[in-house]
């Protein structure tokens, strides 16, 4: 059973999965060196050259608001290019309660549904950047400063990563507007699984749900012990 999965929320920085994908789409060269820009804070002083790749790392492993606006205010023909380009591709797959409104999930404007993201985390399943960098568990960013090298270590948000070794994607959210959120494309019995959680209070309790839903795998629905609790488990068809 699933409560609220056509609910339209909030989904912080879940948002950054939609970033990772249009600038995968874009076929942007990763390695390529780009002006760190934005208002959020972040692990890159402003102005720097930092690679795309290190921005992708940053951003999906311990969600760096700065890494997202950077790649956003850097993609060809600037943001609001960005912006209509991530909004076209939701649409033309039919998602049609998701709207992407910055590159961070840092604005509420940022909304979803537990089964638009289901649908979301199936059609980038595959795509072998964003499954290595967002199920990394941590990371060493090793970033030229003059003649020597800063070294910038990255722990991902998602705690659950240090607890099973089976999930090939992941990303957690965080606002006042979104609760505490997370997604997860899980592998038990060779089945890939879904895991959607929103808005929940705090992260012991988002936590305490997702080691549940994979510690009942390969289950594909589970009943929630209250009708707030917002998850789905899903099987590609």
């Amino acid at each position: 059973m699933v409560y609220n999965a056509s609910e339209v929320r909030s989904i912080a920085s879940i948002t950054k999965l939609f970033t990772a994908n249009t600038i995968l789409r874009a076929g942007l060269e990763l390695g390529e060196k780009v002006k760190v820009t934005g208002r959020s804070k972040g692990r890159f002083p402003r102005g720097t050259m930092v690679a795309r790749s290190d921005l992708m790392k940053a951003m999906l492993i311990s969600s760096d608001n700065l890494a997202a606006e950077t790649l956003a205010n850097t993609y060809p023909g600037g943001f609001d290019q960005f912006i209509t380009d991530t909004n076209q591709w939701v649409r033309g797959w039919g998602l049609v309660d998701t709207e992407i409104v910055d590159a961070s999930g840092l604005l509420p404007g940022n909304r979803s549904t537990v089964h638009n993201l289901t649908a979301f985390l199936f059609k980038i399943k595959d795509n072998a950047t964003i499954r290595q960098i967002s199920s990394e568990s941590q990371a060493t960013l090793n970033l030229p400063k003059g003649k020597k090298f800063v070294k910038i270590h990255l722990k991902n948000t998602n705690p659950i990563l240090f607890q099973f070794d089976n999930i090939l994607l992941s990303k957690t959210g965080t606002t006042n507007a979104a609760g505490k959120c997370v997604v997860m494309v899980v592998e038990k019995n060779t089945t890939l699984h879904a895991v959607v959680i929103l808005g929940q209070k705090n992260g012991q309790e988002r936590n305490k749900i997702a080691q549940t839903l994979i510690s009942m795998l390969p289950i594909t629905s589970a009943v929630a012990a209250e009708p707030r609790i917002e998850f789905e488990i899903g099987v590609p068809l």
